[in-house]
């Protein structure tokens, strides 16, 4: 697998094939998955990999090459996915053979050194950024008004954005509301230069996000639509969290180009240590201002993330996921609730975005694609159809009672100031272990944690005990951290339990 963008070389046969075919990229990793089944494998491509096999960044395994040979009816030769080794000289020939566009392939004697040091600055930056998200999170809170911080999680959290008691979904609602101006800050002022590495010896990356994608390429990345919150209200229970459009590219240009800066001003050198906040070097972030002010503050994307629980009257369990750095663009390396999922439609199809704009909907999708391993509804295909399995199921088992969903309330991540609707779901035993019962062990986006040397488990006791060693051990994504401590804090109300 290619290292770096400049190293890949495009599939065009296999571009112009799904081209030709009038697929998305999302409509032949369905075909995949399902070709898969016979062969009694579960698959869980998605339309990112498929880009990727044909951005030559990533190169298929057999299975998916005969997958993809069989879906366009030709020979991998065909596909252009047989591996050859040819030379610089052979490769003018064949392009000048060819009478067609000449395709420069670039090599590491064409790119500026000065870029290439920049670059490799940059990256570094990002394994120190990856490496100690869960303390500089806590750091970044520390920047704020102690009234604004969520215990010690690295959560911050406006007055009234918590409400006294968690509130179950059905009992209140959310509204959409266009935006009426553009975003004040979008990430490509001056003051978020530095953070955004050399394209050429005299010019960065215009974008965060592009930056991110060409320079580090997570396998799971792509510009979605994405409902952004810009208000938090429960005294109004018709319209508790209020959401406009945007884009999910559109927040990682703010949240973690706020990330990449505390992370070149308070990690240590040699990476071992965080340094006391302070707004020294923080450019960036004193141009953003008091997040909580919503006539300034940047309007970023927001995620579901729900804490699961299984009750019955021997206890009570949750699980928790590890996501790889490789793999998501963020908050890689820590561990975090399971699911959790960015606020956003399944398709860019209209019908999508009214029938998706529901919570319980967007929680819905993330359980089929983290818990059982489904692929992911990559924006680009058909919207997600909530009557066909698995989705059906979670929708009856909401509908009858089997599984109780709360809001807890709003935070911001202190360091990315992206933000976090924190969910709790309370399943039934049953229901549970009907639910998921081919829960996955790993996903897309990283792997589920297990315990226990002799019989391994993924199920963790909800116990304080249990949840003071999970936080002492700094790996805990803050959204993680400040729902299980609400969670905990309101457990009588969400269990109907001592």
């Amino acid at each position: 697998m290619p290292a770096r963008a400049r190293d890949a070389t495009p599939n065009l046969a296999l571009y112009n094939l799904r081209d030709r075919g009038g697929q998305t990229q999302q409509d032949v990793a369905d075909a995949l998955n399902r070709l898969g089944v016979p062969r009694g494998k579960r698959l869980a491509i998605t339309a990112n990999q498929v880009s990727r096999w044909e951005r030559g960044v990533t190169y298929p395994s057999a299975l998916y090459r005969q997958l993809l040979a069989e879906h366009f009816g030709v020979s991998v030769q065909t596909l252009g996915l047989t591996r050859q080794r040819i030379t610089p000289d052979q490769a003018v020939s064949s392009a000048l053979d060819s009478g067609g566009l000449v395709i420069q392939h670039g090599s590491d004697a064409t790119v500026h050194p000065q870029v290439e040091a920049n670059q490799d600055e940059w990256r570094a930056v990002r394994r120190k950024l990856n490496g100690h998200r869960v303390p500089l999170a806590r750091e970044a809170a520390r920047l704020y008004g102690s009234e604004h911080r969520l215990g010690d999680t690295g959560l911050i959290t406006a007055s009234g954005w918590l409400p006294p008691a968690p509130i179950e979904l059905s009992e209140f609602g959310i509204a959409f509301s266009p935006a009426s101006s553009p975003p004040l800050v979008t990430g490509t002022e001056d003051a978020a230069a530095p953070v955004r590495p050399l394209i050429s010896p005299d010019r960065r990356h215009q974008r965060y996000s592009l930056a991110l994608r060409d320079v580090e390429q997570p396998q799971l990345f792509e510009n979605r639509l994405a409902w952004h919150l810009t208000g938090v209200d429960w005294l109004r229970t018709d319209r508790a969290l209020t959401f406009t459009e945007g884009t999910y590219f559109g927040g990682v240009d703010v949240s973690e180009a706020l990330a990449h800066e505390m992370a070149a001003s308070h990690i240590t050198g040699d990476g071992s240590g965080i340094l006391p906040a302070s707004w020294r070097n923080l450019a960036f972030r004193r141009l953003v201002g008091d997040p909580f002010a919503s006539d300034h503050r940047p309007v970023v994307p927001s995620s579901v993330d729900t804490l699961t629980l299984r009750a019955d009257p021997d206890g009570v369990t949750f699980v928790l996921h590890h996501r790889a750095v490789g793999k998501v663009a963020m908050a890689g390396g820590t561990l975090h609730i399971m699911p959790a999922g960015v606020f956003q439609p399944s398709s860019v199809l209209p019908a999508a975005q009214a029938d998706d704009f529901d919570l319980w909907r967007n929680i819905v999708r993330e359980y089929s694609e983290e818990f059982l391993g489904n692929a992911e509804h990559g924006g680009e295909g058909a919207p997600a159809d909530y009557h066909a399995e698995p989705l059906a199921s979670l929708v009856e088992a909401y509908q009858a009672g089997g599984v109780r969903v709360f809001c807890l309330g709003v935070a911001l991540d202190a360091l990315t100031l992206w933000g976090e609707i924190l969910t709790v779901a309370v399943f039934d035993g049953p229901t549970y272990d009907r639910l998921f019962a081919d829960m996955v062990t790993f996903n897309a986006e990283g792997t589920v944690v297990t315990t226990g040397r002799l019989k391994p488990t993924s199920a963790l006791p909800f116990t304080r005990h249990t949840i003071d060693e999970i936080t002492s051990g700094g790996q805990l994504a803050p959204a993680a951290a400040g729902c299980i401590q609400l969670a905990w804090e309101h457990r009588r109300t969400i269990l109907g339990r001592d």
